[in-house]
């Protein structure tokens, strides 16, 4: 009995070392070598409108709630460099890189993601490259990347820039597309599922920083700006194996700034934990690499195996639209269009033809060939007869730069594309710092230079509009600064296709510091009476990516019945819409107005400015409109 009890306990413990042994081994691996940079956080902030707009789209999805009963599955090409001896030796095995995908594709697919290797493994012979450093990266990136792919490149060992070990890191920055692994941590723990969310736009949940206390609060009231950014994970101190136990439990006796104990999830993969305990994401992690990958990496694609298509007309201001789409890749078996992405399978040829009628549609083409299936989602690709009873927008109310029928495309596919904003923009030394309004919360629409290529397009178009009078000027404001600003032309869209150019092209850069204010440009209409158009706003990447450039109160004037003289133009008289324009014919005139009715009680006064006046205060009548430039006074009538 004794002799039993005596092997008993020897056994218990050494289980009770196994364990403890095999979940130290992992945590002392080496950590994350990602950096999240300031800029980076920048653009996140930036872009949180289309990301908040994708992320709801997302949950709507998965609950049933929104229109799309199941989204499809976005399939996302790898290109695996595979680093080894100089004499072919060595190296992350076949079965153990299928092993890591297979991993990933059970991790990823609640964020409806899949990964699949693209064109077979390219096979870098090099002891040096064995023993990488993270200095090296732009070398090995410029020799071996692949554009349009996530580059893994997987080696032996890694060190960062201060020559300390790490398992791996991410680089998305722009359209670098890198990831470097160490092959034992793709192999034995959940560091390849952990820099895929980096790349995927997801932080430590500790927050950026890792040298100091998170400022995430415990009662979440600050979740969407500090820590990580993501409301469902819990505040974060940092998790180290100090404070985690081998249950996975946190042990630690942090206190945030309110004196509140924290309390993290010690199994969230984008944690500092243990490896062994991490194991999953939460909900709105999953929702938020979701809309990234469609905001900003929908780009992504395998030349010789994608579900990429197009269509040769995607947009109509009639009521009804045919579109012939076209897969671009011969390398299929089998096609399955889902032409409003409702879930249900529409066409199985190659390139079908399909009649819609009013409205914005999602499109889906999923692809097989004998080895694999893959699907790719445009979202709000087709627009058929979304025209405004006018064209007046100021673009506070938008989500993302798609929204209300207006349209953003990025014609290289590089991931040059215009985007939502208010504030300033991702990068410093280029871009507005508000809007037109200078309001701290008005939007505008920009073009983010940062990451792309000169000479890169980018299209904004607008939804149909109708010219029905004469005397009708379309204005809109523009901001262009930075080193780098590249050129901004306005083209119009008739019943006999595009006419590019109908003013001079804008080039260079136009403000001379950032905080400077818009400017405006005006399109004569007159000549368009009473046929239906669009404006497109065609930005070309400059040479930097000092380049933002920003639109914003696009609108329609009518001048119902000009009054001006050699000073001033007022328009429209009656005033139609709650707003009055009053322009000075001298830009350099600096004048100041008064409005007051016909017994002199003074209603508005101000500067005039580009911003037209908002007259909705004053009930109807006649008033007098008084303009005094220091050198002269104009007096003239409207009529409200």
């Amino acid at each position: 009995m004794n002799i039993f009890k005596s092997r008993f306990k020897f056994l218990f413990f050494l289980v009770c070392f196994t364990i403890t042994n095999i979940l130290y081994s992992q945590s002392i691996t080496s950590d994350c070598g990602t950096i999240t940079s300031t800029e980076s956080i920048k653009y996140i902030q930036t872009i949180k409108p289309q990301l908040k707009a994708f992320e709801q789209e997302f949950f709507n999805a998965k609950s049933g709630k929104g229109d799309i009963p199941v989204k499809n599955v976005n399939a996302i090409p790898i290109k695996a460099h595979i680093i080894r001896n100089s004499n072919g030796t060595g190296g992350l095995s076949l079965t153990e890189l299928n092993s890591a995908i297979s991993n990933l594709n059970e991790i990823y697919k609640d964020a409806l993601m899949e990964f699949f290797l693209c064109d077979g493994i390219n096979y870098i012979d090099d002891d040096k490259l064995c023993h990488f450093n993270k200095s090296e990266e732009n070398l090995l990136a410029e020799n071996n990347n692949v554009a349009g792919l996530i580059n893994i490149y997987f080696t032996d060992f890694i060190k960062n820039d201060s020559n300390e070990s790490i398992c791996g890191y991410s680089n998305n920055a722009g359209r670098q597309d890198v990831i470097v692994m160490k092959n034992d941590c793709v192999t034995n723990d959940s560091s390849l599922a952990h820099e895929i969310g980096h790349f995927f736009s997801l932080v430590h949940t500790h927050g950026p920083k890792n040298d100091s206390l998170t400022t995430e609060l415990v009662d979440g009231s600050n979740c969407d700006t500090d820590g990580d950014g993501i409301c469902d994970t819990p505040a974060d101190p940092k998790l180290t194996d100090k404070n985690v136990n081998n249950f996975c439990e946190y042990i630690g006796i942090e206190t945030d700034a309110h004196g509140k104990e924290f309390n993290p999830d010690t199994q969230n993969i984008m944690s500092y934990s243990k490896k062994g305990c991490r194991a999953h994401f939460s909900q709105q992690q999953l929702a938020r690499m979701y809309a990234f990958y469609m905001t900003t990496k929908n780009y992504l694609s395998c030349s010789s195996f994608n579900a990429d298509f197009s269509a040769d007309i995607s947009q109509t201001c009639d009521e009804n639209l045919t579109v012939h789409f076209k897969s671009d890749c011969n390398n299929i078996s089998q096609w399955e269009w889902d032409i409003d992405s409702d879930g249900i399978i529409d066409y199985t040829d190659q390139n079908p033809k399909h009649t819609y009628n009013s409205g914005v549609y999602d499109v889906t083409l999923k692809v097989s060939n004998k080895s694999k299936s893959i699907s790719k989602t445009y979202s709000k690709y087709i627009k058929v007869g979304t025209q405004p009873e006018m064209l007046n927008e100021n673009f506070d109310s938008f989500e993302i730069a798609g929204d209300k029928g207006w349209t953003a495309n990025d014609v290289s596919k590089n991931g040059y594309n215009w985007y939502s904003n208010f504030g300033k923009t991702a990068t410093d030394n280029t871009g507005p710092n508000n809007d037109n309004s200078d309001e701290i919360l008005g939007k505008y629409i920009y073009v983010e230079a940062s990451g792309a290529k000169s000479g890169d397009i980018a299209e904004f178009i607008s939804p149909c509009f109708t010219i029905n009078k004469e005397n009708s000027e379309l204005e809109f404001a523009y901001h262009m600064f930075g080193n780098g600003i590249g050129e901004l032309h306005i083209d119009l869209k008739t019943e006999t296709g595009y006419i590019n150019d109908v003013i001079p092209a804008i080039i260079g850069s136009q403000q001379n510091n950032q905080d400077d204010a818009f400017l405006t440009a005006s399109i004569d209409l007159s000549s368009y009476t009473n046929q239906t158009i669009k404006v497109r706003f065609r930005a070309i990447r400059g040479s930097s990516w000092e380049g933002d450039i920003a639109i914003d109160d696009v609108f329609i004037k009518t001048i119902y019945t000009p009054i001006s003289d050699d000073t001033y133009k007022v328009y429209p008289n009656p005033v139609k819409s709650d707003l009055l324009y009053v322009k000075a014919n001298d830009s350099k005139l600096i004048s100041n107005y008064v409005i007051s009715n016909l017994v002199g009680q003074t209603f508005l006064s101000g500067t005039v400015s580009n911003r037209p006046i908002n007259v909705s205060s004053l009930p109807s009548g006649t008033y007098l409109l008084v303009l005094n430039n220091g050198n002269s006074r104009v007096l003239k009538k409207i009529i409200k």
